[in-house]
């Protein structure tokens, strides 16, 4: 432990610390990642009824519009077609828009078939084939079905202001890490609750012995203003500065007589592995306080934790703390997971998910192993960071459970799995408004609704991405 200058040392006696819990397990019970899983991809609608109709079709004439309509996409038809499983003749149109091809404002709505997360469908009440349109085209288009790909001429805030929806799903495993953590940190926490004990009992010893010294020379700035009303500027801030420290360690003064552990008592948490921390009062205290006031109430209170920490550690059992460690750790691998499996406009050729359902098996494999400890040790480096349900807390040790160990192997893995998924994505970043599509048949009856077979919004990486087939036609 690092004293403040001037500061001699006082021995504190904590009594007899009490004897952990028998072990009850020897690795943590994490389910088998291996269940089939996709990181989500951003999906404007579903095609799945545009697919139905197609294969029934034995000629489908396809209109492009004018972005789209050149020698790439023509390429693409043939085999874009096959993938949605049309064996039809396939004719090309000139190019042309589908607000002229279609009458009637382009819907917005969605039909009420799906949860909202689901691609959706699209109602397309009010869509008629345009009558000028029909006439127009007639003879070319005489036996088929007629396709429509364009950009979609809708309002972009309109769109934005839609909800989101995607395709794909990590909740699989995002699930079995959930029931492995709850399971793990049920059979874990007797073994918590005695750390947690220990570091009360050394703890509350050391505020009792030591906080007075550290505190004596707070009792003048007590009241919230000076003595004998207000002084020079000099005195009213150093007021200010005893008086935020008092108010501090007075939350630390009413742990001394607290039987069980008060707030800011040191305990265990695992966060990214095991951690020995504490909050602190949420009492402001101005920079440079303790220069000001000649206390440096603040750090030598944290010293306290530090020290508690440390006596703690070398009263725990390492292989409870290397599983504890290792529960820790999952809040690492959670956190990596869900980052890659935020829905995002991109792709996934089906090799790559291959091996990321493989890496992820492995990450299973390591939390669940029963490896024996590795040259683990505790560190005393200071830090600070975030438990959820408590807020930020101030770090006094963290175990290292050694280079190799199953805890660093699925952390390592973790966050290689995280880059790995952002990096083999393809048409990642794309942007814009979607595309429109339509299937028409120039011979059903607009009274009767059966001359617009389908209409939907797709991204045109849903249906055109590389060497990818388009996203409905997937395998899950």
């Amino acid at each position: 432990m690092v004293r403040p200058a001037g500061v001699a040392p006082v021995r504190f006696a904590a009594g007899t610390l009490p004897v952990g819990p028998a072990h009850t397990i020897d690795r943590l019970p994490i389910p088998p990642l291996d269940a089939s899983w996709s990181p989500p991809s951003a999906t404007a609608g579903d095609i799945e009824g545009l697919t139905e109709t197609l294969r029934s079709s034995s000629r489908i004439a396809v209109q492009l519009g004018p972005r789209l309509d050149g020698p790439l996409w023509r390429r693409r038809m043939p085999t874009l077609l096959a993938a949605l499983g049309s064996t039809g003749e396939i004719a090309m149109l000139p190019a042309g828009r589908v607000a002229d091809t279609l009458s009637g404002a382009l819907p917005l709505g969605r039909a009420p078939d799906r949860p909202p997360a689901d691609p959706p469908h699209w109602t397309d009440e009010g869509l008629h084939l345009d009558p000028r349109w029909r006439a127009a085209h007639a003879g070319d288009v005489a036996g088929s079905v007629v396709l429509v790909i364009d950009d979609a001429p809708i309002d972009p805030e309109a769109w934005r202001a839609l909800p989101s929806a995607h395709a794909g799903s990590c909740d699989a495993p995002l699930q079995s890490l959930a029931l492995g953590q709850e399971q793990s940190l049920a059979a874990l926490e007797p073994q918590l609750d005695h750390a947690d004990a220990v570091l009360w009992q050394i703890y509350r010893a050391q505020l009792k012995t030591l906080l007075p010294g550290i505190t004596a020379g707070l009792a003048g700035y007590a009241s919230p203003q000076p003595a004998g009303g207000v002084g020079d500027a000099k005195a009213v801030r150093e007021h200010a500065c005893g008086h935020a420290l008092f108010e501090w360690a007075e939350n630390y003064r009413r742990c001394t007589t607290a039987r069980e552990p008060c707030p800011w008592a040191p305990r265990m948490f695992l966060v990214g592995g095991a951690r020995i921390a504490a909050p602190e009062p949420s009492v402001h205290v101005p920079e440079g306080c303790a220069e000001i006031v000649g206390l440096d109430v603040v750090e030598r209170v944290r010293a306290l934790g530090r020290e508690a920490a440390e006596v703690a550690a070398g009263h725990l059992d390492e292989d409870w703390v290397v599983l504890a460690d290792r529960l820790g750790a999952v809040t690492e691998v959670h956190a990596a997971l869900e980052d890659a499996c935020e829905p995002r406009r991109r792709r996934f050729a089906t090799e790559d998910l291959g091996e990321a359902r493989a890496r992820l098996v492995r990450i299973g494999e390591a939390l669940g192993s029963a490896e024996p400890p590795r040259a683990g040790r505790w560190r005393f480096d200071p830090d600070r960071f975030h438990v959820p349900g408590v807020g930020p807390v101030r770090g006094f040790a963290r175990y290292d459970p050694g280079p190799g160990s199953a805890a660093t192997t699925a952390v390592t893995e973790a966050r290689a799995l995280r880059q790995f998924v952002l990096s083999r994505a393809v048409c990642r970043g794309a942007t814009g408004l979607p595309l429109a599509v339509a299937l028409v048949s120039p011979h059903g009856d607009a009274k009767r609704g059966d001359d617009v077979r389908f209409f939907g919004y797709v991204y045109e990486e849903e249906l055109a991405c590389a060497e990818l087939p388009p996203l409905a036609a997937v395998p899950p």
